[in-house]
């Protein structure tokens, strides 16, 4: 089921649910949060998750307003209502993850959406890392982050920095997947385009529960993916980049990480078309 957060008997049963066992520590550390910066709201993570259990983060960039909006829920869940949970806890069931496999987080975990709608600054993406830390060392199982975004790109790729705390993730065995974000904004797409990148969420994911240890459900035959041609593929690129381009990131940044987010067989197509068209001119 998805969105479930819109009946209010669910979301006010959650809600009383935040001390229980499986969800004390993390939250306990969002209250810590809250208090360390007053003013600033942390949300919740919602108890139908198993966070003392998970060996998965999902890593995003800050709560969105139907998780820490003043009409939010107050909680970080697959189940609120709005598309981007919708599509998150379908990635879920598609790959055969487990609420007590997987944790939710956000590069900034406080809400600040109001203010930073379109991505975080360089200075807010730092400030996150020490909470991300804190939260890793309260869930010794976690041994995957998947990373939703250039914000929680940027996150993964400077906490595993040497300067940060590259020692510490490589002694626990963390290893990162970056991939694509699931607002609705970043699946504004055709088919066959939507399915091919929900595909290249779905398949990030898989590779994350190899690497902790889980047995994932098969993949969507990939012969069932209608191939884009070269300008097709340009097209998409473009159409999907150019919003992504404004802001406080340069354009190489925000070019990398959505190439890297990229499923292997279109960034693999999508370089061998660019190279025919350099070959041609």
């Amino acid at each position: 089921m998805t969105r479930r957060m819109a009946d209010p008997a669910f979301r006010d049963d959650q809600m009383r649910r935040i001390r229980e066992p499986q969800v004390c520590a993390i939250n306990k550390l969002c209250d810590q949060l809250m208090e360390e910066l007053p003013g600033f709201s942390v949300p919740y993570i919602a108890p139908h998750y198993g966070a003392a259990s998970a060996v998965i983060l999902s890593l995003s960039s800050n709560p969105g307003p139907r998780a820490g909006g003043a009409k939010g829920s107050g909680l970080l869940s697959r189940e609120n209502n709005d598309g981007s949970a919708a599509r998150m806890g379908d990635i879920y069931e598609t790959v055969g993850l487990t609420d007590a496999q997987i944790v939710p987080w956000n590069a900034y975990p406080w809400h600040v959406h109001e203010t930073h709608p379109n991505g975080l600054p360089n200075n807010l993406i730092d400030d996150g890392l020490d909470a991300l830390k804190r939260l890793l060392d309260l869930h010794p199982n976690i041994q995957s982050i998947v990373a939703h975004g250039g914000d929680a790109h940027r996150s993964v790729r400077q906490f595993m920095s040497k300067k940060r705390f590259g020692d510490y993730a490589d002694a626990r065995g963390l290893k990162a997947w970056n991939t694509r974000h699931t607002s609705n904004r970043a699946f504004i797409l055709r088919e066959p385009e939507k399915s091919i990148a929900l595909e290249g969420v779905c398949e990030a994911y898989r590779d994350a529960m190899r690497h902790a240890g889980l047995t994932p459900l098969a993949s969507l035959n990939g012969d069932d993916l209608v191939l884009l041609t070269g300008p097709e593929l340009r097209a998409a690129a473009r159409a999907e980049l150019l919003p992504l381009l404004p802001g406080a990131v340069d354009a190489e940044t925000r070019t990398s990480e959505y190439v890297h987010a990229l499923p292997s067989q279109r960034s693999q197509r999508l370089l061998v078309e660019l190279l025919l068209r350099d070959l041609a001119s």
